[in-house]
């Protein structure tokens, strides 16, 4: 079971993937783009594991499921537009109640920090965001939110973190499945 593992939320493709979309659409003509990541492919890193084999994989279960359980659910909708120019990736924000997803990333970060190297991936503040893409270079000029933002109020549900498979498949970009769900209890 040895693979590329991260701590997520799912972005739900039947609500936030059409708009999704039509945000890229919007932003193509212009961004020097590498590849769009598919509705399917979209979600919240909480915290990016890297390389795990099977006994790794186990410890991270059992140090997240009992930092997880001690949250309730919550909701999130669609933000801002925004990139990180250096790392030339273009993403969509999100809102609604980040205080709470703010507390739940914090909770599962703290519970694997005592068996995992986690704080490097964060750079110290957590900035929640979708990727939308990836790109070839990045003009620090553009501002992505001139293509226009999503629609407030398309919201979705958060009833759980995932542990999801980083799964490279080629020139369409890499696939996530999810290998174990952890359920917000609170």
């Amino acid at each position: 079971m040895a693979g590329r593992y991260f701590l997520g939320v799912e972005v739900p493709a039947d609500v936030c993937g059409p708009e999704l979309i039509s945000l890229q659409k919007r932003l193509e003509p212009h961004l020097d783009l590498k590849r769009w990541y598919r509705p399917e492919q979209m979600h919240l890193t909480l915290q990016f594991m890297g390389n795990l084999d099977g006994g790794q994989v186990a410890k991270l279960i059992e140090l997240a499921e009992p930092a997880v359980a001690g949250h309730a659910p919550f909701e999130l909708e669609l933000g801002h537009v925004g990139w990180f120019a250096r790392a030339k990736v273009v993403w969509c924000g999100v809102d609604r109640d980040m205080e709470a997803l703010q507390r739940l990333q914090k909770s599962v970060v703290t519970a694997l920090s005592t068996s995992f190297d986690v704080e490097g991936f964060n750079h110290g503040e957590y900035r929640p965001h979708i990727t939308l893409g990836r790109l070839r270079s990045a003009d620090a000029k553009f501002r992505p939110e001139s293509a226009g933002n999503p629609p407030s109020g398309l919201r979705w549900r958060v009833e759980g973190v995932h542990l999801f498979e980083s799964v490279s498949t080629g020139p369409s970009g890499p696939e996530y499945p999810i290998r174990h769900t952890f359920s917000l209890q609170k």
